[in-house]
């Protein structure tokens, strides 16, 4: 029996479901200019005590950005001794845990939009009235050789500037 449908029109239809399909992951691509070895420009970068800096958030002097399809990794000279520690953001829309301050709960949630990376960092611990938290937002741009990252804790902003190339 033959198919009351052209073989054509199938064609049509598959290209056609598959392009809407594909446009939401397409949206939601990473930007692969994010990779690679970026350097802190204390020049461009405000510090120090009334710079609009975030108190108890340590700034990388250097970070190594991978991407892959499922998470982004970063390696930051934030450790104790400014040692490199690595943070695993995931891109599936769960939150995992990444490294923080002694006896604080640090939880991660990532995710691009328009190519941009957003970060969302939960901190949070016992206190004596129960648990107590804060939440900062990193969004990461990239235009040419420069990271730009917007940092909000609640009211309080902080713009960090970073140089791509070897540290």
């Amino acid at each position: 029996m033959r198919s009351p449908v052209p073989p054509w029109l199938v064609g049509v239809f598959v290209t056609f479901f598959a392009a809407c399909l594909g446009a939401p992951l397409a949206s939601a691509q990473s930007n692969p200019a994010l990779a690679g070895t970026w350097t802190l420009d204390r020049g461009a970068t405000p510090t120090g005590r009334g710079s609009g800096g975030i108190n108890g958030i340590p700034l990388a002097g250097t970070m190594v950005i991978k991407l892959s399809a499922t998470e982004v990794t970063v390696e930051s000279d934030t450790g104790s001794g400014q040692s490199m520690q690595t943070f695993v953001y995931k891109l599936d829309g769960s939150t995992n845990p990444v490294p923080g301050s002694l006896g604080w709960d640090t939880q991660a949630k990532a995710a691009w939009e328009s190519g941009t990376l957003v970060i969302m960092t939960r901190r949070s611990m016992q206190g004596p009235t129960g648990t107590m938290g804060v939440e900062t937002k990193d969004v990461y741009h990239v235009a040419g050789d420069v990271l730009t990252i917007d940092r909000s804790l609640g009211r309080a902003t902080q713009k960090l500037v970073y140089k791509k190339g070897a540290a």
